[in-house]
């Protein structure tokens, strides 16, 4: 009984596909999408570090050749090389800590985490600036007061902020060109950290060729550079990446002709 039913089935099934066609077989595939599927390449996907990399070597060059073409600060020979140390290294993660916020996933991610970057840069900020805070150094004698070029102690901050912008510019410039249509999301928090690590960098600079040491100026003129990149970074991220290298070339123009 159930082999009658099987083959009314297996019949009607064979009369249904006649009448829609679905059991004629498809049509072979046309030249042009033989052609299409043949000069297919296989995807290159993103690797996690390809951003740092371009960005960084991009953005390092500025301060490289500052250092070679600039005297190094006059007190240089009177700090101590504890504070050099402490100074190079705690700037140096701040930089380093916020870059790689900013442009490397986390292992199994495919993009920054916007949450893990902007926590990173506030902690680098917070980190240089209770360090420039509580642990300047002024070598009696030897550290320049602004007065010394005809400075105002508010001209000598706005002189370091304009170095900061310098080298921040580059890093935003091109982190903007390599961050494009992968941060959707957030992108003004992970703007946030890439503007945090080139501020830093600028930062760390001038640890090398900043003549004035007050606590004051270090406070007001390098870690306000830092938080001024960084508000800069989280601004330019929210723009299209045309506007935004537009502005910031717009920026380097006007901070080189300062």
């Amino acid at each position: 009984m159930s082999d009658g039913k099987d083959k009314d089935k297996d019949f009607d099934d064979r009369v249904l596909g006649q009448a829609t066609g679905v059991d004629a077989p498809p049509p072979a595939p046309s030249a042009d999408l033989l052609r299409a599927v043949e000069g297919m390449k296989p995807v290159r996907t993103r690797t996690r570090f390809g951003a740092l990399a371009v960005v960084g070597l991009a953005g390092l060059v500025g301060p490289a050749l500052a250092l070679l073409r600039t005297p190094m600060r006059r007190d240089w020979p009177g700090l101590p090389i504890g504070w050099i140390t402490a100074a190079v290294t705690i700037w140096g993660l701040a930089f380093a800590a916020s870059l790689v916020a900013a442009l490397v996933p986390r292992r199994g991610d495919v993009l920054p985490a916007p949450s893990r970057a902007s926590r990173v840069a506030l902690a680098a900020i917070g980190g240089v600036g209770l360090f420039a805070l509580l642990a300047t150094v002024d070598v009696p004698g030897m550290s320049m007061q602004p007065a010394e070029r005809g400075w105002t102690p508010f001209e000598a901050c706005l002189h370091c902020i304009g170095t900061i912008a310098k080298v921040a510019i580059v890093f935003l410039i091109v982190g903007q060109v390599a961050l494009r249509r992968l941060v959707p999301v957030g992108g003004s928090r992970v703007g946030m950290a890439l503007g945090a690590a080139a501020g830093a960098m600028g930062g760390l600079l001038l640890v090398f060729i900043c003549p004035f040491a007050s606590t004051s100026h270090v406070v007001l003129g390098h870690v306000t550079g830092v938080v001024l990149a960084a508000l800069a970074g989280a601004i330019l991220m929210r723009l299209t990446a045309s506007y935004a290298v537009a502005l910031a070339l717009l920026v380097l123009i006007a901070v080189g002709c300062g």
